[in-house]
């Protein structure tokens, strides 16, 4: 049954054994204040059970909704790889969109392999593989074309290589990719996910150089996200590596606002008080608040993939609490 035509038989029902509608909507979890910033849920928030096969990327749709009631879902490339060109999939999991009443925003794209840990990336030294990572870009386009998503995160990975050197392959790559994803009405997103890009002002400038509409950012939250140095490490776990100098992860939110196509809230530890333990949401939201940003916040709880590949796992909340606890925050300074 679709999603919309069974909350209204809930609520008819409701009605008719006497529940009024304003105890009704006491009931359900209080929208936000703003109504020009919504809430989504990013899949990644379960990274861990999609990738060791406990959970089905086609069961998402229902744990947005029905978990947590929420209306927008975003995505992420790598438990879609191997059956995103089968078509029943696809039908499918746009049915259960429908289903649940959602909308389908934004997909992040990583080109890299989890088991030989082997990445591509637009930002290649290499041209020929600079142009088999745009390729493959361009299939993940019609990807998230094909399931309602507005746009795709790219990362500008390199290495070897100077800030000028990466700020003038990215424009190359960006724009060629962004000529394909505007025939399908797509944009493209830049997150500061590492290498320059962690870099606020280094990422601005360049999509003010690019300059097109279909172009924008991605701020998150996390701090490892504003990573600028990291100590060196021969330890090759993607969340074990200290980082030694940050950019201002707020100051680096406020200057990506005003380019922003989405938001990643990122948060991984909480106090006893419900407060995550790296990022101050409060300042988060009061900057999102006061810029032109309208457009959906979504929930990224990081917990998930650190009890896979980080240090104690034991310390990070379950999926679901930890989705809770974020999804609470936002809602509580929103």
């Amino acid at each position: 049954m679709n999603y919309n035509r069974r909350k209204f038989i809930q609520n008819s029902l409701a009605t008719s054994i006497g529940i009024p509608l304003l105890a009704q909507n006491i009931w359900a979890n209080s929208l936000p204040n703003n109504q020009d910033i919504k809430i989504s849920l990013q899949c990644f928030s379960f990274a861990g059970k999609l990738l060791n096969g406990k959970m089905d990327i086609l069961d998402f749709p229902k744990q947005v909704r029905e978990n947590f009631n929420l209306s927008a879902a975003e995505y992420w490339n790598v438990p879609l790889m191997r059956k995103r060109k089968d078509p029943k999939f696809i039908q499918e999991l746009n049915k259960r969109t429908a289903d649940y009443g959602l909308e389908n925003t934004i997909m992040l794209v990583d080109l890299f392999d989890v088991e030989t840990r082997v990445s591509k990336s637009i930002c290649d030294l290499n041209p020929k593989k600079r142009l088999e990572a745009i390729e493959e870009h361009k299939e993940w386009l019609e990807v998230a074309k094909s399931i309602g998503c507005n746009s795709i995160r790219v990362n500008l990975w390199s290495e070897g290589m100077t800030a000028t050197e990466v700020k003038d392959i990215s424009e190359e790559s960006l724009n060629a990719l962004l000529e394909y994803s505007s025939s399908l009405d797509l944009s493209i997103v830049i997150e500061n996910h590492g290498g320059f890009t962690s870099d606020a002002s280094w990422l601005v400038d360049l999509i003010r150089r690019i300059n097109h509409p279909n172009l924008g950012t991605l701020p998150d939250f996390g701090s490892l996200n504003f990573c600028l140095e990291k100590a060196p490490s021969n330890d090759k776990g993607v969340f074990n590596t200290e980082c030694v100098k940050y950019y201002d992860k707020y100051k680096g939110v406020e200057e990506m606002l005003p380019f922003a196509k989405g938001i990643s809230a990122k948060a991984t530890h909480f106090d006893s008080n419900g407060e995550e333990l790296s990022t101050d949401f409060k300042k988060m939201l009061d900057l999102i608040k006061l810029s032109s940003f309208k457009g959906y916040i979504a929930i990224e709880y990081e917990g998930s993939i650190m009890e896979m590949y980080g240090k104690n796992p034991s310390d990070f909340l379950p999926s679901n609490e930890g989705i809770v606890a974020t999804r609470d925050l936002i809602e509580k300074y929103l």
